[in-house]
């Protein structure tokens, strides 16, 4: 198991999930939305899925264990891996989670 598989993440706790005309975001509400921006990112319905396990205890290969386990499809359990980490990449360099531990 390489070491990004046992990074844990919290996350920003001025991130929060919302549905819009049945499209998932993840909102950051700590934004001043100076000229009506704000830091808003598109996730489809895996992507809420793994934001939901987020919760500062799981590494990133507990969150895909629990994808894998949730998905009907015959997806190889490396793919799962690589995208969860993929995933939670994306959502650290956009400042939505930090690590908490790299284990």
């Amino acid at each position: 198991m390489s070491k990004e598989n046992k990074t844990i993440f919290e996350k920003n706790p001025y991130i929060v999930p919302r549905t819009i005309h049945g499209t998932f975001f993840l909102v950051n509400i700590g934004d001043n939305y100076a000229g009506d921006r704000c830091a808003l990112h598109e996730v489809n319905q895996t992507g809420i899925f793994l934001w939901n396990q987020i919760d500062g205890r799981r590494t990133s290969a507990d969150i895909a264990v629990l994808l894998n386990n949730a998905i009907v499809a015959d997806i190889d359990m490396a793919t799962i891996m690589r995208d969860t980490e993929e995933f939670l990449a994306s959502l650290k360099e956009l400042a939505f989670v930090e690590v908490v531990s790299h284990g």
